[in-house]
């Protein structure tokens, strides 16, 4: 059922994140999993369809003036898929600037780039789909009671927030204040990367091979932390100090794995502080 007072605020948002507020103003008590159904409901989504369309994976049909719009999704997605085709396409029924029918396929769920107008879309409805599913407020709590940074808890966000582990991976790096990485290997090429703001730059791209020292732990050590080497993942320039490097990984099934590199940052700064000092007490001398 449409929620009279919730279009009135969402008619004003032209931004990802200020439809995502509107909605939390309306929705404060949100528990997770998140109802993403009833929410797209109440904001003039009338009905639910499976879709049968070659190509596409999700799509949306709407009126010329986008007060009411029918999301259809492909019968065969997993829950988790299905609920971020849906607020992936709610996205797109709420950004006005947007045009009202969409066809989308699965790289355009995975969207995150700019440099075209359709990428662009795309990037703000994946943008929207992951603050819904995934509201900052609630998943930087839910991080936090988790403790320190582990590998472990990835899999944990995923089932709590029913998402895909690829969302619960991107959610986790960009609300983060831990200095991390992750990548996601498949037959032991990296498919995908995924840092952190504050990660230095890395070096391995998709379709690169993946370093040979992911590959020697076994699955039963994915909660110990190994040292890895810089070179390895990292562009640091050689008069740059190289950072304290570690990793964690863990396998999945049909070749997958996933890897999370790590900088401790404290120990960093501290290090950066013990060089400084040394640099202006060494005595200078003059000709």
């Amino acid at each position: 059922m449409k929620n009279a007072a919730l279009l009135k605020d969402l008619a004003d948002c032209a931004s990802p994140e200020t439809l995502l507020a509107a909605i939390l103003k309306h929705y404060p008590q949100l528990t997770v999993p998140i109802d993403v159904e009833a929410i797209a409901r109440s904001a003039g989504i009338a009905e639910f369809r499976d879709l049968d369309v070659d190509g596409a994976t999700s799509t949306l049909m709407a009126d010329i003036a986008k007060t009411q719009g029918i999301i259809s999704v492909a019968a065969g997605f997993s829950a988790p898929r299905r609920r971020f085709a849906i607020a992936h396409q709610l996205g797109h029924f709420l950004l006005k600037a947007q045009r009202g029918d969409r066809q989308c396929t699965s790289r355009d769920l995975a969207e995150n780039r700019r440099d075209t107008p359709h990428r662009k879309e795309e990037m703000q409805a994946n943008r929207f789909a992951a603050g819904l599913l995934m509201p900052k407020p609630l998943f930087a709590s839910f991080v936090a009671d988790l403790g320190k940074p582990a590998i472990a808890h990835l899999p944990t966000l995923a089932a709590a927030y029913r998402v895909t582990l690829e969302a619960a991976v991107s959610r986790y790096a960009d609300l983060t204040q831990t200095t991390c990485a992750f990548a996601f290997i498949k037959d032991g090429t990296v498919r995908l990367t995924r840092p952190s703001r504050s990660f230095p730059a890395l070096s391995v791209r998709s379709g690169d091979p993946a370093p040979a020292a992911v590959g020697s732990t076994a699955p039963k050590e994915e909660t110990a932390w190994f040292p890895a080497d810089v070179r390895d993942w990292l562009s640091i320039a050689r008069d740059v100090r190289q950072p304290r490097l570690a990793f964690q990984t863990s396998r999945k099934a049909n070749g997958f794995q996933l890897v999370m590199l790590y900088v401790d940052a404290a120990a960093e700064r501290r290090a950066d502080e013990e060089a400084e000092k040394l640099a202006n007490e060494r005595p200078r001398f003059g000709r």
